[in-house]
């Protein structure tokens, strides 16, 4: 089983680095300090498993790292701090299937810990879900999505519903800079349509589904001519850069055309751009409460009027798509 390490600490690195090399059975592969290397080392050559310092598993970014594990079948453990932190680590990890220790176990107990992950870990590179190819769809159509936490999971099951042909689809993501490429061809490898990072005045054509692109731009609807996005510079909305709001409230002149989702996450961004977008004519569609992550941004655009529908997750993908059918034109 060969292993790889991340830890921003070059001491309990090497500490580490040191107890997997003692191991039976185990080889040492990678270390690194952060988890842009993480994720690009992973997917490039894959390791077995996984061990992450406490620290790095806080961070936001590491979902984007579990749907990479997830997706290759690599096995993770975290490291916690302290056997006392162990109980106050996030309970998506547990639901994930991360194997968690602390700092102070044995090199014994660690690769025990290691063995027995390695041991429960699923296939590699299961296929996509084939999504339907038969349906047609309105010309002009526009579909929308907007995401914070635990919005990668979510993205992954609403895309995995999206034919080759789907409609073209905007996704602002809440993540850091570094991660916005790796993101784009994690979900591109769950989707029948091609997932990209947007260009600035990409033309929005069927098939292709643009995701915003780092922490330095709003990704926007270009709406004067022919349909196409637009980076824009500019300071925060709602606390964020790219936003939800920003891409919602640019669809407003086309909003005839849109459907739009505000899927799970912390927060507020996305409430104002739903509204504005429910009341110029789109289709506004929010996840519930029982399957969201965090049902915050989903709350907020509820609450102040703009969500037309509350759907559970595993229904938004074929919502939006039908929405956008001709059949549903008809």
């Amino acid at each position: 089983m060969r292993v790889m390490i991340a830890d921003e600490r070059t001491e309990t690195r090497n500490r580490l680095a040191a107890a997997v090399q003692q191991m039976r059975a185990v080889s040492l592969g990678a270390c690194v300090s952060n988890l842009s290397e993480t994720y690009h080392i992973a997917e490039s050559r894959p390791p077995q498993a996984v061990i992450v310092a406490e620290a790095l598993a806080r961070l936001a970014e590491f979902e984007v790292l579990l749907m990479l594990f997830k997706a290759l079948g690599i096995r993770c453990v975290v490291v916690a701090e302290t056997e006392a932190n162990i109980a106050r680590l996030p309970s998506s990890l547990i639901r994930e299937g991360v194997a968690v220790t602390h700092s102070d176990a044995s090199v014994e107990d660690l690769r025990q810990c290691l063995l027995r992950v390695h041991l429960g870990r699923t296939a590699r590179n299961v296929p996509a879900p084939q999504a339907e190819s038969t349906m047609s769809f309105q010309h002009g159509r526009l579909i929308l999505l907007g995401a914070s936490t635990g919005g990668v999971d979510a993205l992954v099951k609403v895309l995995e519903a999206f034919p080759p042909n789907c409609p073209p689809t905007l996704i602002v993501q809440h993540t850091s800079e570094s991660f916005s490429s790796g993101l784009a061809r994690l979900l591109d490898r769950n989707c029948a349509a091609t997932v990209v990072e947007a260009q600035d005045q990409e033309p929005l054509v069927p098939g292709r589904v643009l995701l915003a692109p780092g922490k330095t731009h709003h990704l926007e609807v270009a709406a004067s001519g022919a349909l196409r996005c637009r980076l824009r510079e500019g300071p925060l909305q709602a606390g964020h850069r790219p936003s939800v709001d920003a891409l919602f409230m640019s669809a407003v002149p086309v909003a005839s055309r849109v459907c739009a989702a505000i899927l799970t996450g912390m927060g507020r961004d996305g409430a104002e751009g739903m509204l504005a977008l429910h009341r110029a004519g789109a289709y506004t569609i929010g996840q519930d409460e029982k399957t969201s992550l965090v049902y915050g941004m989903p709350r907020a655009a509820f609450e102040l009027g703009g969500v037309r529908e509350r759907l559970p997750l595993d229904a938004i993908g074929r919502a939006v798509l039908e929405n956008c059918s001709r059949r549903s034109a008809a």
